[in-house]
């Protein structure tokens, strides 16, 4: 699968988890907080100068990963991205596990840890929806190919 189509699936994946910042936020970030103050809270966190293909547009609005660091989520390791508005400030977290086929694990480890989802799909695209408090998480997948975690302000 082309970069562009991974793109493009994590564009739909951001349409369906972007909302506005809140005061809880993924491990020990907030909603909100500025890529610098990000680092600050995060072990193995770095700056990040996205390629024009990595910025994301939902709603005239763009987001990029201006922080990326390597993560292990549910016991999958993968590459987390903080994306950012136009303001540079935290609006969601998207995790790519390594291994694309660890996805069915990484599903069945939230709904162990978060209950059963709220689930829609059509043909090989399925997405997953948990709300944990002020955090939605979406679990995005399209076949074999890509698969997207998202965290973001409820």
């Amino acid at each position: 699968m082309t970069i562009t189509t991974r793109s493009g699936f994590a564009a739909i994946a951001l349409s369906l988890s972007v909302s506005a910042p809140a005061y809880a936020g993924w491990e020990t970030t907030r909603w909100g907080m500025s890529p610098k103050e990000s680092i600050a809270v995060l072990d193995g966190a770095v700056e990040h100068a996205p390629a024009g293909n990595e910025i994301y547009e939902q709603g005239g609005k763009k987001y990029a990963p201006l922080v990326k660091l390597s993560r292990e989520i549910e016991g999958v390791p993968g590459q987390v991205s903080l994306l950012f508005d136009t303001d540079e400030t935290l609006r969601f977290v998207m995790f790519n596990p390594a291994d694309v086929a660890a996805c069915d694990a990484l599903g069945a480890a939230l709904a162990e840890r978060y209950g059963a989802a709220d689930a829609v799909g059509a043909g090989a695209i399925s997405i997953s929806d948990w709300v944990d408090g002020a955090e939605v998480i979406k679990l995005a997948k399209v076949g074999s190919s890509v698969c997207n975690l998202s965290y973001s302000a409820n």
